[in-house]
């Protein structure tokens, strides 16, 4: 499985999907620091976490792309041919989703730094890098259980055309309900009334079975997770953390993101490979 594994990497780095999005991903954050003006105070933190939606997307553009092409060309059969089983196929094509996944991980977290030193920005006055640090973790668990969504959707479907259209339209769809969720929850109880000036009660602001339902899915959705990514580094005040956790509510970061996405892993992984063992493979 070693040779398979390094062979498979080779190829995987080959690919222009791969180097476009890290391009992109890197873009992004360089126009956002360096090319734009704010009226506010900005922070390193400002920026970190803030690209994992888009990498979510360009995962479902690349993993279909890269692994699809082995179905059309026949190259998972003359894999078997050669003696490989199907699960060392299987847990090898996870493997590079997730190291592509990783490499625009690092991609978007090293060009925050690196723009914001040239920029000449604080890290932050809230949160200090060991903070950070377990944050990245969890949004980075979060991208890898994206990955092997994806790579499961491919093993199945076979076909490139009909997996890159289900991964790029279940995205944006999971995407979208995610960040209404998020932005549910992220409303604060009082709202300044822009015309009279005066403290409200905000009418955005759920409570009660509505803020239960939206934790439930943002617990369950590595997509909604996404979008949340940000706004784990501004969970600074007392009771936020609270407020977005339906488990381990008194403990500083969300573990449970963590924990979810563990599983669901492992979930996609099994139903995968069960599913790719019995096809038959024409």
């Amino acid at each position: 499985m070693n040779k398979l594994l390094t062979m498979e990497l080779k190829r995987a780095a080959k690919s222009p999907v791969l180097w476009l999005g890290a391009l992109a991903v890197i873009a992004v954050n360089i126009y956002g620091i360096l090319l734009s003006g704010y009226g506010f105070k900005i922070f390193t933190t400002t920026f970190l976490l803030e690209n994992s939606s888009l990498i979510c997307i360009i995962l479902a553009v690349l993993i279909p792309l890269y692994l699809g092409r082995d179905f059309e060309n026949r190259t998972v059969n003359n894999k078997i041919s050669a003696g490989y089983t199907r699960k060392e196929i299987y847990l090898t094509e996870l493997i590079v989703s997730a190291v592509c996944a990783a490499i625009l991980f690092i991609a978007d977290i090293a060009s925050v730094f690196i723009s914001s030193n040239i920029a000449g920005l604080e890290f932050s006055g809230k949160i200090n890098m060991t903070e950070f640090a377990f944050h990245a973790v969890i949004a980075f668990v979060c991208i890898i259980t994206v990955s092997a969504l994806y790579t499961m959707i491919v093993m199945i479907s076979h076909k490139q055309i009909i997996s890159l259209g289900i991964t790029v339209i279940l995205t944006l769809a999971l995407l979208t309900a995610g960040g209404k969720s998020v932005s549910a929850l992220n409303q604060s109880k009082d709202w300044t009334d822009p015309v009279t000036h005066e403290t409200v009660e905000n009418p955005l602001r759920i409570d009660g079975f509505a803020r239960t339902i939206n934790n439930i899915h943002v617990l369950v959705s590595p997509f909604a997770q996404a979008e949340f990514h940000s706004s784990m580094l501004s969970e600074t005040e007392a009771g936020t953390k609270e407020e977005t956790s339906l488990i381990f509510k008194d403990f500083p970061y969300h573990i449970e993101f963590c924990l979810l996405d563990i599983l669901e892993m492992l979930l996609f992984y099994k139903i995968g490979l069960r599913i790719f063992r019995k096809q038959d493979l024409k």
